[in-house]
């Protein structure tokens, strides 16, 4: 057999793990149920809707906000992240290894613009929706700060790795 020559132009990389959190079954059911419980207070209150559009329209503005940051901020891009809906990444996330530091700062900008936003339409919006929206914004944005909050040691030199079963970071 031949072996492969590397090209004296291509770019090696090599990455070593620093952390790996791995979900654990009850975490994922309790951040699930969280909601249910929610909407099933709304339902014998007789006020689904509030809830409904929450569930709609966050995600969507979170979207929205990174695709703006990438765009105007970071002048590039999102030809790496993908929509998903699990735990605890729910929302817009990369699939390639990201730095911890620019995440940390993203999900920092997602966190107070999201609020003022959400504040913004206090004159217009039910205080209802205002706060089902707030609750759906630190629902899906709240693991993801405690699991940046384990990785702080490496937020300097640290890439962000997530996978299906777990969340990793590495060092380059």
């Amino acid at each position: 057999m031949k072996e492969k020559q590397i090209s004296k132009e291509a770019s090696v990389y090599h990455y070593r793990l620093l952390q790996r959190i791995r979900y654990k079954q009850a975490f994922i059911i309790a951040f699930w149920i969280l909601p249910c419980i929610a909407y099933v207070w709304d339902l014998i209150r007789w006020h689904p809707l509030p809830m409904l559009i929450s569930v709609v329209l966050i995600p969507l503005l979170h979207t929205s906000i990174i695709y703006l940051y990438f765009t105007l901020k970071e002048k590039r891009p999102l030809n790496h992240w993908v929509l998903q809906y699990r735990f605890p990444w729910v929302g817009f996330i990369p699939i390639n290894y990201f730095a911890l530091y620019r995440m940390r700062n993203l999900n920092l900008h997602l966190l107070w613009v999201t609020a003022v936003i959400c504040g913004c339409f206090f004159p217009w919006v039910s205080l209802d929706l205002i706060l089902h929206a707030l609750f759906i914004h630190l629902w899906i944005l709240l693991p993801r700060f405690v699991l940046l909050f384990q990785f702080r040691h490496y937020m300097e030199d640290g890439y962000l790795k997530i996978n299906d079963t777990d969340t990793s970071c590495y060092e380059q």
